[in-house]
């Protein structure tokens, strides 16, 4: 037999903690509808437990009356909690509200007018069970599927529940008085419906509570998905909506400066075409950014032969170092065989983000690369990849904000820039599942570093490797060129293949060069700034140099026969024509190095704009940097040629300089016959010969090439 008296206080208890459980489910959950209304459930029914311990021990009709009116009270507050949680409104709940009065009804006649114990009780066993079957009805219809767990409980309990009432419903004797507290079935419905039903009940709202967070934060991400797929669309197709229209601006522009003969229209062009190219550069930057969230690219990992791909990232770097006499090093500590399986793409721009910061900040001292090994385990490398520079430094206030996007240091907004680079460094860096750690101090430098894990790869890459290769690789270059595209472009093709690489932009500086360093192969400009390289070449002749027997290839767009002719009596071993080609660097760079015959021939299309040139570039360069270097040499077409003609009277020296710049960008970006034109404009002024109409015949060549380039983009978008 249960002592009812101690399940009387064990429930007077659970309903105490059920109140402080459904207030803190209601805290966590404020918005969720029932929550706020579940509180006042134990609280009611608490209410009638203790009018029936009360009724137990007076046993009057008040007591019973009110003890039954509270119980049903909380029924009904319980069934419409639920609802509201669910969002139900239909009849159903109004026919456990009916069936409830039904019972209350019978409870009163059998209370007052008829008075009856077995009745009572039958009556409210019945309002029990109705409650039961309505719950019931809900989880199974309108929670099985939302709320699974949650509803597990729940069905669990009211199953219980129902059975228990309606046993002690039919099982019960007829009776004309007793002690409830004395009697085992009231004994087991209270431990039921007093004790483990608020256990139940508690803990199956926090799970539904739980359950519909969930949901919501399920349906946030979708949303969240969503909104990024559409973003990413809309980021896509306005990299082409913007760019098609700043193009056509430009271009319209540029020929209207051409055409028009009223002087007023020039300043307007130039306004035109100024904010064109600021905006073009800002949607650059901005697109770069934004594209890194469209969706959750997956890594594109392949094996890398580690200390061969960063120092093929370093000879990349170098020359950029080298142009500012910064002293550029790579120190590698890791194993010398290493070989891993990662997103080699990420990693390198990544790299390449901040040594170029580095650079870009650093105005003397150094600019290093530094791999270390933190821990080798089984199957993967813990790694700390640094950049560390001697530039200015950063605020210590700064430090913290500089990956948030648009945000620069105080010398970042000196030397310019949209402050978005260590933003975009920061978000590739996240999608490798690591972070960007900075290290500064003021008029010493900075260290930016950023730990990584990566998975060994397969080690026999190492010895394949150059088994499959024809050509030479590892030379020491020596690349004189005075004109940016050509170098990025000739840097990068040569790095492909290891070649380690020292930069002159001028003669002096490249006779200085061979004076202090031996070179395995010499590419040399034939028409620099200050020299020509036939005037060069007859300098290194009359000094000494560590170079005397290294192979000079010309690096020209100048192929006459006389030109050739001469090149090759001044000691040239082969001729590396313009616009560049890998293949043709490549097989020069090792022909030169044994006595293999040269072949100079370069196949360029009587076209006006040749359009497998962007596609060369596109090896080199990302969409967006040929797109730059295209508008960047757009703008300054027309400029050049009236700034050529404004010297051609003045000073033809510089003219000739003028002329050879602009055709060897112009045949490099395909615009051949253009170029051609100019290479030939070149030839006559160099052999003095008249021009007649030549750079107005030009002028129009270029009107003509410049609507043929507009026309081929306009193509590519349609």
């Amino acid at each position: 037999m249960l002592d009812s008296l101690t399940l009387y206080f064990a429930s007077a208890a659970m309903m105490a903690v059920m109140t402080l459980l459904n207030f803190l489910t209601w805290r966590a959950n404020k918005h969720t509808p029932g929550t706020v209304l579940y509180i006042f459930y134990p609280l009611v029914l608490f209410t009638a437990l203790m009018s029936f311990a009360l009724h137990g021990n007076i046993d009057s009709v008040l007591t019973a009356t009110l003890a039954n009116s509270l119980l049903f009270s909380a029924s009904i507050i319980h069934g419409l909690a639920i609802s509201q949680f669910l969002g139900y409104k239909g009849k159903i709940f109004r026919l456990f509200v009916a069936a409830t009065i039904v019972c209350s009804a019978i409870l009163v006649y059998s209370s007052v007018v008829d008075p009856s114990l077995r009745i009572r009780i039958l009556a409210s066993d019945l309002q029990h069970i109705s409650e039961a079957i309505f719950l019931l009805y809900l989880f199974f219809r309108f929670a099985r599927k939302p709320y699974p767990n949650g509803s597990i409980v729940y069905i669990l309990i009211l199953t219980i529940v129902c059975c228990i009432f309606a046993g002690r419903a039919f099982l019960m004797e007829d009776m004309n008085s007793f002690n409830p507290l004395k009697e085992n079935w009231f004994s087991i419905t209270l431990l039921v419906n007093g004790v483990i039903a608020p256990m139940f009940y508690a803990t199956g709202m926090a799970l539904l509570c739980n359950e519909r967070r969930e949901q919501n934060l399920n349906q946030l991400t979708l949303k969240a998905q969503k909104d990024l797929e559409i973003r990413g669309l809309f980021l896509s197709t306005i990299s082409h909506e913007i760019r098609t229209p700043l193009n056509g601006i430009l271009g319209s522009a540029q020929l209207i400066m051409n055409q028009s003969s009223d002087p007023r229209d020039k300043p307007y062009c130039e306004a035109i075409i100024n904010s064109a190219e600021s905006l073009n550069l800002l949607v650059d930057k901005v697109l770069d950014y934004a594209s890194l969230d469209q969706h959750d690219e997956a890594l594109y990992e392949e094996d890398v032969e580690f200390k061969t791909w960063l120092h093929n990232l370093c000879l990349l770097l170098s020359p950029l170092a080298e142009q500012k006499r910064l002293h550029f090093e790579l120190i590698y500590d890791l194993p010398e065989q290493a070989c891993y399986y990662c997103d080699q793409q990420k990693l390198r721009q990544i790299i390449i983000n901040l040594v170029g910061n580095a650079i870009k900040f650093t105005d003397h001292g150094t600019v290093k690369i530094r791999a270390e090994l933190l821990e080798e385990r089984q199957l993967e490398h813990h790694i700390r990849i640094s950049v560390i520079d001697s530039g200015p430094g950063i605020e210590d206030d700064e430090i913290e904000y500089l990956t948030e996007p648009y945000v620069q240091s105080s010398a970042g907004k000196e030397k310019g820039g949209t402050g978005l680079g260590l933003a975009i460094t920061s978000r590739l860096l996240d999608k490798l599942s690591s972070q960007l750690d900075i290290i500064s101090e003021l008029e010493k430098g900075s260290s930016f570093s950023f730990d990584i894990n990566l998975a060994l790869g397969e080690l026999s890459l190492v010895e394949q490797r150059h088994q499959c290769k024809d050509y030479l690789t590892g030379l020491d270059v020596l690349l004189v060129e005075d004109l940016d595209l050509n170098q990025k472009i000739a840097i990068e093709f040569m790095a492909d293949d290891e070649h380690k690489i020292k930069l002159a932009r001028d003669g002096k500086s490249a006779i200085d060069l061979m004076q202090k360093h031996h070179f395995d192969v010499v590419l040399l400009d034939m028409n620099l700034p200050d020299l020509t390289g036939q005037e060069v070449l007859k300098t290194l002749k009359r000094i000494e140099h560590k170079n005397q027997r290294t192979p000079v290839l010309a690096f020209t767009a100048s192929l006459s026969p006389d030109e050739i002719k001469e090149y090759f009596s001044l000691g040239i071993k082969d001729i590396v024509g313009k616009p560049i080609k890998q293949q043709k660097l490549r097989q020069a760079l090792s022909d030169s190095q044994t006595s293999q015959a040269p072949s100079i021939a370069v196949e360029l299309s009587d076209v006006l704009y040749d359009e497998t040139a962007a596609k060369t570039l596109q090896g080199s360069f990302t969409d967006d940097e040929v797109s730059s270097i295209y508008n960047e040499f757009v703008l300054s077409a027309r400029n050049k040629l009236i700034r050529a003609q404004q010297l051609l009277d003045e000073d033809k020296e510089q003219c000739i300089k003028v002329l050879h710049r602009q055709a060897s960008t112009a045949l490099q970006l395909g615009f051949n016959r253009y170029g051609m034109e100019l290479k030939k404009i070149e030839r006559r002024l160099l052999d003095s010969k008249p021009l007649k109409e030549s750079l107005t015949e030009a002028l129009v060549l270029w009107q003509n090439s410049l609507e043929q380039y507009l026309k081929y983009v306009r193509s590519q978008l349609d």
